[in-house]
């Protein structure tokens, strides 16, 4: 019985070990899997057949010949299942449905003004059906991004100042729900995913990333893995920039999100503009990311000297969190996004030059940095990525 067992782990093992070669070689023939995996050829071919009949990849064609019969390239093939992805943001929920290759199918976002567990079950419930409806295949999991502090392994958040949410045990009650498997991430994490599997950053194992914009949140991939992987929480937006500054939703003061989030450059805008205009504007916008991006917008077209002082300030306060990331963690790549990259012309720059000009000698020379080429769909996609990781290469023989 236990040599049976032992067999098959093994087999589960070389499996998933195979469908990731392909994956992550986006088309491969059954010789350079042989090769690349050190199974023996007939393994391989055994293996491969199985994996076809289950519909997890297909052939897609034939490679170039060295002699002899053209070696078939085998890929995966994207529609064996779809991925849910959902992105919970300050007062909205971003839905989307997405394939293997992280092509993106349908996207569906809605506003709330209290978004709960049993809100998020309720809307999924209508999107699950009517998806399931239109293209008629499985889904494999549901990713789920959210801001926050989050035990993505027991699949919790601890807190979430941006929700209100305390302790959510959000996972267990969307697989109760819906019997698949759940994967929850803190959101810059799975910003930060998205952009190793659709961005620049898959050439670098040591990366940094920092969004701005409501809020100010951050990631770091260590020797290409999630260092929250292993617990540890990098609330950068949490770093104390000024002392006894603006006081923050976490209690304490000075922090960057307090003192560079959207509603801190809305107030400090506010408080340095003489236009009526402007002030009056101020004092009827909502609490609402849109609404606080476009007073700014707005502010720049009728006291723009007073915005790009304001900004002077901001790519400062900016550069300390980055100089201090860098020092701490010494990343390859240092990608920055967020909502408030549409400002970017205002602050990206000077933020750089600030960085490079105060960490430790040496420690910037070949750092690359770069700004987010995905766009909003990478808040999502990287919760799918997850989904995917976990689900489809992911072997059981950790629990053997």
């Amino acid at each position: 019985m236990a040599k049976k067992a032992t067999k098959e782990v093994m087999k589960d093992f070389n499996l998933k070990l195979l469908l990731k070669e392909i994956y992550y070689s986006k088309g491969i023939d059954r010789a350079s899997l042989s090769k690349k995996t050190k199974l023996s050829p007939a393994t391989v071919t055994n293996l491969v057949a199985e994996l076809k009949e289950q519909g997890k990849i297909k052939e897609v064609g034939n490679a170039v010949s060295t002699g002899g019969r053209k070696p078939i390239i085998l890929a995966i093939n994207p529609d064996y299942r779809y991925v849910i992805g959902i992105k919970i943001g300050y007062s909205y929920i971003n839905f989307m449905l997405s394939d293997l290759n992280g092509t993106v199918k349908s996207v569906e976002q809605k506003a709330y003004d209290q978004i709960t567990t049993s809100l998020i079950i309720s809307e999924l419930k209508q999107q699950w059906h009517l998806w399931k409806e239109e293209y008629g295949i499985e889904f494999l999991g549901i990713g789920v991004a959210v801001s926050g502090v989050v035990d993505s392994i027991n699949g919790t958040v601890i807190n979430s100042h941006l929700l209100k949410w305390n302790n959510v045990k959000l996972a267990d009650s969307l697989k109760k729900e819906f019997s698949v498997d759940v994967q929850i991430l803190n959101d810059v994490d799975s910003f930060a995913l998205a952009q190793m599997w659709h961005g620049e950053a898959y050439q670098y194992k040591n990366a940094a990333f920092l969004t701005l914009g409501v809020g100010i949140g951050g990631s770091i991939i260590l020797n290409g893995t999630l260092l929250s992987t292993y617990g540890t929480v990098t609330e950068f937006g949490h770093i104390t920039v000024r002392e006894d500054g603006i006081k923050c939703n976490c209690g304490s003061r000075g922090c960057l999100e307090a003192e560079a989030s959207f509603k801190a450059l809305s107030e400090k805008i506010n408080l340095g503009t003489t236009s009526r205009k402007l002030k009056a504007a101020f004092q009827t916008m909502n609490d609402a990311e849109s609404s606080e991006i476009d007073f700014i917008k707005r502010a720049l077209r009728e006291d723009k000297w007073t915005v790009l002082e304001i900004f002077r300030e901001y790519s400062r306060l900016v550069g300390i969190v980055l100089k201090d990331i860098i020092n701490i963690f010494r990343p390859d790549y240092f990608l920055i996004g967020g909502e408030a990259m549409a400002f970017s012309d205002y602050f990206y720059k000077d933020t750089v030059e600030f960085a490079k000009r105060n960490c430790f000698k040496g420690l910037s020379d070949n750092l690359l940095f770069d700004k987010d080429h995905i766009g909003e769909n990478a808040w999502t996609l990287g919760c799918i990525y997850k989904v995917i990781d976990k689900d489809m290469f992911n072997s059981n023989i950790i629990n053997a």
